[in-house]
């Protein structure tokens, strides 16, 4: 089976594009000492439910520890044994999370395919694939992506195999994974690919804002290829700043710094556990299921916290955007946020990035929530096909 696999490894979520198939996953693993036993005999169920109740046993030479594993949503039921990336420390490409998220979703929507394919679970699945992916800004460098790229592919000249075992209920399948390519670029570049092939209406925004400049609110997405930005992309664990003309990075400009939404919901969290008097553990991602869960008991007082939290971090990055701008020597026209932190700090950071943008006489580009999550995938995409590894499958 060939596989065309686009991964954002996110701090918060493991996104990806699997031969055009999106799927997510919290960026959780739980190490097990064994398989799990089985709760459902039902085949088709378990195949249905598999990415939401993920284990395996990976054999790469690419992890510091191979192994059972309980991943994703499945790891993040066990708030105190699960693991996630420590993002205070970043090194997001030395880590093994980003490795076994990306084998594990990788295996798992194999098993899917061949069953929706063939009604039936194989013993064993041969992947060859190509991989783009991408690392923060702070701590990308040719070498260092190099590197990434290797724990894929392995060195040249001595590819690697990875063995992933999935158990779906009672049963396994064997997935061996042989990565023929693969490329990391730094994240924030992607998403200027991911404009100019995105539906006009990527400059809603935009035109609200500028409607009363006639010039400025009839640019299309190609009249920035023009400009020179700064690219703002607020992540989880990091927030990037990308200095580009056109599609351009200026690599000396590009910075990352560790500010976002996962900084925000741990401190809201430690105010939770506080108010709670230490009676329940939670890291980011259960926080994030509270937010989301209206009926959760503890929802209002997560949203009471994390609105302090994020006050206080939409400033933190108003502040390194000043300090970018400064630094680069007002060399921009157009500021660009996108990112799924975007829409968690819209309220608390657009107003006052506009005040700035004033300032400065620079223009602000805002990304729709219809667009901001998925602008790193998207041009990722767009870079494997047209860029990376044009022709290939």
């Amino acid at each position: 089976m060939k596989v065309r696999s686009i991964t954002d490894f996110g701090n918060s979520k493991t996104k990806m594009r699997i031969n055009g198939v999106r799927i997510e996953q919290p960026s959780v693993i739980k190490r097990l000492h064994s398989p799990e036993p089985a709760s459902e005999t039902d085949i088709e169920k378990n195949v249905a439910n598999l990415l939401d109740e993920l284990s395996v046993n990976i054999a790469s030479p690419s992890l510091k520890r191979s192994g059972f594993f309980s991943v994703g949503q499945h790891a993040n039921l066990d708030a105190l044994k699960s693991e996630n990336m420590n993002i205070k420390l970043g090194k997001k490409s030395k880590h093994d999370i980003p490795i076994i998220m990306n084998l594990s979703l990788t295996a798992a929507q194999a098993v899917k395919e061949f069953y929706k394919k063939n009604k039936k679970l194989p013993e064993k699945i041969d992947v060859q694939g190509t991989l783009t992916g991408a690392i923060p800004a702070s701590e990308y460098t040719s070498e260092i992506a190099k590197e990434f790229e290797e724990r894929f592919t392995g060195k040249e000249g001595s590819p690697i195999v990875h063995i992933v075992i999935v158990y779906v209920g009672s049963q396994s399948v064997t997935v061996t994974i042989k990565y023929t390519n693969a490329k990391v670029t730094q994240e924030g570049i992607p998403a200027l690919y991911a404009l100019i092939e995105a539906k006009d209406t990527i400059l809603r925004k935009f035109r609200e804002l500028y409607k009363d400049d006639p010039k400025r609110n009839s640019m299309t997405q190609r009249d920035f290829l023009s400009l020179k930005g700064l690219g703002i992309d607020i992540g989880s664990g990091t927030t990037e700043y990308i200095h580009s003309r056109g599609v351009n990075p200026v690599l000396q400009n590009c910075h990352g710094e560790k500010r976002g939404v996962g900084h925000a919901a741990e401190e809201a969290a430690k105010l939770l556990e506080s108010e709670l008097n230490g009676h329940l553990k939670i890291n980011r991602q259960r926080f994030d299921e509270i937010m989301q869960d209206s009926q959760n008991n503890y929802h209002d007082l997560a949203q009471k916290f994390m609105s302090e939290a994020q006050y206080g971090e939409s400033n933190k990055i108003l502040e390194d955007v000043q300090e970018r701008y400064s630094t680069i020597g007002g060399d921009i026209d157009f500021m660009m946020v996108f990112g799924g932190g975007s829409i968690t700090f819209e309220e608390d950071l657009y107003p006052s990035l506009i005040e700035f943008s004033q300032d400065v006489k620079c223009m602000i580009l805002w990304i729709p929530e219809e667009f901001a999550i998925d602008m790193n995938l998207d041009g990722l995409e767009i870079l494997h096909t047209k860029v990376f590894f044009p022709g290939v499958a």
